[in-house]
């Protein structure tokens, strides 16, 4: 053992001088604060699970050390680091620790904020809703928007499972049919019609969908107490396709 330690002797005794300097230097200087906006990184959600409601993504970490070591302190070499392996479902408050802070050597944690975060685990679930379309404007006098047809009519949608069965339908957004007098045919990618911040996603259809809508003259007013007039031999009225 005794020899073992006295193996390479000079270059560790060298090594240790250029240490005890360099801690010198360090700790010389005067200690310095800094704060660093640092992303969450969660891991080991199961597959089955999701997060839901508002999801932190950073938090604020304040850092002391020498002004010459805190220079060189970059947001890209800090991380902060959550466990959800064993995370139950419901809402948890996570209060942020040591062990899940990565910072450089020779820096000092003075304060994360927030010092807690809320953590909400639910089950992934999957629904079909009706894709929707929504008119703006209307066509000139004399034309309507006699219906209109979404291919493929509805959407798969996935997320966290209260988020999921809050939404009722996918909406292609709005459709400017101001002087629009002829057919007409869009591609548009509907949404989930749910609150911003919500974590529920369009599954299925991967592309974009295609809406077309059909515009003519406009149908002849029918007087109060009249009946629309039957062509002679004709049967019971058929429905107009599409949707109105």
């Amino acid at each position: 053992m005794r020899f073992l330690l006295q193996r390479n002797l000079r270059l560790k005794a060298f090594s240790f001088l250029i240490a005890l300097v360099w801690w010198a230097v360090v700790h010389g200087e005067d200690a310095r604060i800094k704060d660093f906006v640092v992303p969450i990184d969660y891991t080991n959600l199961a597959q089955t699970l999701e997060q839901s409601g508002r999801v932190i993504d950073t938090v604020t970490v304040r850092l002391r050390a020498p002004e010459a070591l805190l220079r060189n302190v970059t947001e890209d070499r800090l991380a902060v680091t959550l466990d959800l392996g064993r995370a139950p479902l419901g809402e948890q408050h996570i209060p942020i620790t040591g062990k899940m802070l990565r910072v450089p050597p020779g820096t000092e944690v003075v304060r994360v904020a927030p010092p807690v975060i809320p953590v909400r685990v639910e089950r992934r679930a999957r629904r079909e809703v009706p894709i929707v379309a929504e008119f703006s404007g209307a066509p000139p006098k004399g034309y309507a928007r006699l219906g209109y047809a979404v291919t493929p009519p509805v959407a798969t949608i996935e997320g966290p499972a209260s988020e999921v069965a809050a939404v009722s339908r996918a909406l292609t957004g709005t459709i400017l049919l101001e002087g629009e007098v002829a057919d007409m045919e869009f591609e548009v990618r509907p949404i989930p019609e749910a609150p911003l911040g919500t974590r529920v996603r369009i599954l299925v259809p991967a592309d974009p969908v295609l809406v077309q809508v059909r515009i003519g003259p406009a149908p002849p007013a029918i007087a109060p107490g009249r009946a629309a007039p039957t062509a002679p031999g004709a049967g019971a009225a058929r429905p107009a396709a599409g949707r109105d």
